[in-house]
């Protein structure tokens, strides 16, 4: 089992996990502050192995 944060806004990143079999458990509302964007959230991803 594994869980990683990924920020929503680095929708390359989640694709990519995605791809690798991971899946958006939930998302941390505001969670991330983003240099342009502010506060973003953060996605819990998650593959059992």
């Amino acid at each position: 089992m594994q869980f990683n944060a990924v920020v929503e806004t680095n929708t390359s990143a989640v694709k990519l996990y995605e791809r690798l079999g991971f899946h958006i458990v939930g998302t941390v509302p505001g969670a991330f502050d983003h240099p342009v964007k502010g506060r973003v959230g953060l996605h819990i991803m998650f593959i059992a192995f």
